[in-house]
């Protein structure tokens, strides 16, 4: 599940000079579409973008409505329809057959750009969000109202948004995002989406093959955090920027960094004793995902060391692609881990008999 809200958040702190942004969100589909209900555009003034509601097609076409936006002040709904509108896909050259429902909302720098300042210090300290976005009135809260509540048990906004977080939040949800009625005679309607904490992921390892799985793994927006022992290896300067680069023996691992903020660990020092202290403590926590790098017996040789032979380990690492180089196993690797976290199988989309 990813909404990029990386890029989204970066735009904003580049930006926060400006007089207003427009937050565009999807806020209901149908029909194929490139992007699902709680993706979200970022515009500024200049026409300067950051995040996708399509593959590309519509956005030019959204900055136009975004500018009356700008202007009003007053948040728009905004409806692509593919499969009715021929003169629309011709214009666009669009080319799926759905319908895409959008919200346009103005935001303002003070106080920071509403919910933009506060999800980005939800996100900066790995918190999960519920974010709920107004999409019809009833009279009392406007359209564009919004609130947010998250996995540390802080709220802002609107309180009534507010009470429906929190009562959602008793059990957190696992879905991406809902449409909830509220208000005199659920007269008033809501888009409640899930925002998760930041993916991250642990490389044990910083020999050459790590460098481009790190790379790989940043470009999906994670957190990456790569360790090592070894001083010429366990350099920030051979990583992608923004990864963290830590120094220190494979046993002291647990004492230097905090395993339960990971989702997610590959294995790769190409050190048999190495791996196994790299195991050992990761075995301990409920990782969703642990890989290790090399065939199946060493696999089955490091759980017996690291005494955790119930353990879910992957390996060898990444999907069936005929990986064989550093770039490809890292590929293989990238779309194996993506998968697992999304409670995907990493099948091919193509069904046979097409």
């Amino acid at each position: 599940m990813h909404l990029g809200t990386h890029a989204l958040l970066d735009f904003y702190h580049a930006h926060r000079d400006e007089e207003s942004l427009v937050l565009a969100t999807i806020i209901a589909t149908a029909g194929s579409t490139y992007r699902k209900p709680g993706a979200m555009m970022l515009i500024s003034r200049r026409g300067e973008y950051a995040g996708l509601i399509s593959g590309g097609c519509l956005e030019g076409d959204l900055l136009l409505h975004a500018e009356r936006v700008f202007e009003s002040g007053a948040p728009g709904l905004v409806t692509y329809d593919m499969h009715a509108d021929e003169e629309l896909v011709w214009n666009l050259g669009l080319g799926c057959d759905g319908v895409i429902h959008l919200l346009l909302q103005r935001l303002e720098p003070k106080p920071d750009f509403g919910l933009l300042g506060h999800l980005a210090a939800s996100h900066k300290a790995r918190r999960a969000v519920l974010l709920a976005l107004v999409t019809q009135s009833d009279g009392q809260v406007p359209a564009g109202a919004w609130g947010l509540f998250d996995s540390s048990d802080i709220s802002v906004g609107e309180p009534e948004l507010v009470d429906i977080l929190k009562r959602m939040a008793e059990h957190w949800p696992d879905w991406r995002c809902r449409p909830v009625r509220f208000g005199a005679d659920n007269q008033a309607e809501s888009i409640v989406i899930h925002i998760p904490a930041p993916t991250r992921v642990l490389i044990c390892g910083a020999g050459p093959d790590a460098v481009p799985m790190a790379r790989l793994l940043a470009e999906l927006d994670w957190d990456v955090v790569i360790t090592d022992h070894r001083p010429a290896f366990a350099r920030a300067e051979r990583f992608p920027a923004g990864c963290t680069v830590l120094q220190g023996r494979p046993e002291g691992l647990s004492e230097k960094f905090d395993l339960t903020t990971l989702d997610a660990a590959v294995i790769m020092s190409h050190h048999l004793e190495n791996d196994r202290a790299y195991l050992g403590q990761l075995a301990r926590y409920e990782l969703p995902y642990i890989g290790v790098l090399g065939p199946r017996a060493r696999r089955d040789r490091l759980r017996e060391l690291a005494e955790c032979r119930g353990r879910t380990v992957y390996g060898p690492i990444g999907l069936d692609i005929g990986a064989e180089l550093p770039s490809a196993i890292a590929l293989a690797a990238a779309a194996e881990i993506h998968a697992v976290l999304n409670g995907r199988t990493g099948a091919s989309l193509t069904d046979e008999t097409d």
